[in-house]
């Protein structure tokens, strides 16, 4: 069984920050939940099982979404946003082949845009030199890359943008570092009341490429 996951605190930060970069496991994502009985769905979601539903479709939550520069749609890997809502996440992960060995996207900085309720309160980008038989990225420090940004972060490796319409551009500071071709976008939202369950998501970015289409090969 595979489990990589990080909480990462900050003296400067009120609290700590959990940094959930990924699971892949066959339990439940890193947080408490405080909602009601959740039930699987086929996509790997899960909520309120059918005698606990909500009666009203509107009321649930909508998961928070992902997509690049071009339009195209990031697959979320996993999260929770609320009342019992969440992604499990998978045991494996499929990744293309890096193009060039993960070098040619170095010109260019990683760009996506998020769509949630409100801000997020922290991101960070994980980029990874190597994988194993699953799919699952090495989390070595000495080979992992971490470009966060968020309240209490001095030095952030990226940067969070309102555009207005309920969506958020972010984007890193400079161009990624080369040879970390395998990337996860991890981002939190501050919970909206005392007691309620962490909000976040991650999701799976194209290999090796800031904003070449997934689709293109060679």
């Amino acid at each position: 069984m595979h489990r990589l996951t990080r909480r990462v605190l900050s003296g400067t930060v009120a609290g700590s920050a959990a940094v959930l970069l990924l699971v892949s496991c066959a339990g439940s994502p890193t947080g408490s939940s405080t909602g009601p009985a959740a039930g699987r769905t086929a996509d790997g979601t899960t909520g309120p099982s059918s005698a606990d539903a909500d009666p009203s479709a509107d009321a649930a939550p909508a998961a928070p979404a992902a997509r690049q520069q071009d339009g195209a749609g990031l697959p979320l890997v996993a999260g929770q946003w609320g009342d019992g809502r969440r992604k499990t996440p998978p045991r494996r992960l499929g990744w293309e082949r890096p193009a060039d060995g993960g070098e040619g996207s170095a010109a260019s900085p990683l760009k996506v845009t998020v769509t949630a309720a409100s801000a997020p309160s922290y991101v960070s980008f994980m980029l990874h030199s190597s994988i194993d038989e699953a799919g699952i990225p090495d989390e070595d420090t000495r080979r992992q890359k971490i470009l966060a940004c968020g309240a209490g972060i001095s030095e952030p490796g990226c940067r969070i943008k309102e555009n207005g319409d309920r969506s958020y551009t972010i984007e890193t500071v400079g161009a990624p570092p080369a040879g970390h071709p395998y990337r996860v976008l991890y981002v939190q939202w501050a919970p909206d009341r005392p007691g309620a369950e962490e909000i976040w998501a991650s999701w799976q970015l194209p290999t090796g490429w800031a904003t070449r289409p997934r689709s293109t090969t060679r």
